[in-house]
Parts: C-alpha cells; sequence; structure tokens
C-alpha cells in the first residue's frame, strides 16, 4: 500500500463508518443466504488502534470468530501483525479493505468517548445500505489517493 499522495487529503469519515461499510460490502463473502447472522465489531478506542475484531452470531446463540486484524506493537510480534481469518471464513475483499482502513487509521475520525465506541453491530444490509458502503469506501480509497476496484454484488446490484 501506498501513503497519501503529496496535495491529497482523506475525507474524514468516521473509522467506525469505515469498519461497518467493510463487513457489509463483504457480507455475501461471510455469511451465506440461510445465514440472517448478526456481525459484531469489536475494537478498542484509542489514538493508535491496534486490533480489530470481527465476530458473527451463530445459531446456537455464541459467537463465532471471523477475523482479526493486528497492528504491531513494540519489538514482539505476537499476536502477529495483519489480518488472519477464523473458523474457515474468508474475503479476500474484507482484507483488503480492512488493511486499508487500519493502515490509514489516522486519515479517519474517531469517535472516542461517545457511548457504544468500539462496539459495532451490523445486521443483514439492505440493497442501499450496501449502495451507501461502496460510496463511502469509494469515497475514502478516493481521499487516500487510492482506487476501490471492488464492487461487491449487492452494492454493484
Amino acid at each position: 500500500m501506498t501513503g497519501i499522495p503529496h496535495g491529497k487529503r482523506a475525507m474524514k469519515v468516521r473509522l467506525d463508518r469505515m469498519f461497518e461499510s467493510a463487513v457489509v460490502l463483504s457480507w455475501k463473502d461471510l455469511l451465506n443466504a440461510s445465514q440472517k447472522g448478526l456481525i459484531h465489531i469489536d475494537y478498542a478506542p484509542s489514538p493508535s488502534l491496534q486490533y480489530l475484531k470481527v465476530w458473527q452470531l451463530t445459531a446456537k446463540g455464541s459467537w463465532s470468530l471471523i477475523c482479526e486484524y493486528w497492528m504491531r506493537q513494540g519489538q514482539t510480534a505476537i499476536p502477529a501483525k495483519g489480518m488472519t481469518f477464523s473458523n474457515e471464513y474468508h474475503s479476500g475483499g474484507l482484507a483488503e479493505m480492512l488493511e486499508v482502513i487500519m493502515q490509514h487509521q489516522g486519515s479517519f475520525m474517531t469517535s472516542f468517548g461517545k457511548p457504544g465506541a468500539g462496539l459495532i453491530q451490523v445486521t443483514p444490509p439492505t440493497e442501499q445500505e450496501s449502495l451507501a458502503a461502496s460510496a463511502c469506501m469509494r469515497d475514502a480509497y478516493d481521499g487516500l489517493g487510492l482506487q476501490f476496484d471492488r464492487i461487491p454484488c449487492a452494492a454493484a446490484a
């Protein structure tokens, strides 16, 4: 990934909105049509975000880890830096979008100190929500001087 090109400024989109948009745009990769699920995004809001975890509420009433993204801390690499998928989940698009968001997190507004900061619940997206998520992601990528090529089926409908 490249940094912000000289003279470009990222749009001031909220970080939590970026995470939600990434999950909405990856919904069909993560859950099949028969799964109605709820997805929960968990992170510790701070000036320098260190981790993000994405969970799915299963039919059994428990949470299944979809993925986690860790930023490297100090000299050790434990936990490992970057994206890791769990429990047979995978989405190349989600991995790509979370990489961009985490690596450019300082370009987005935060919601530190607001009630509920660090916890995002995402329900199955409507077509309108998918289109809004695609527009949000495209605007953010444009603000970063990056090309957003990935338009999931839900957002292209």
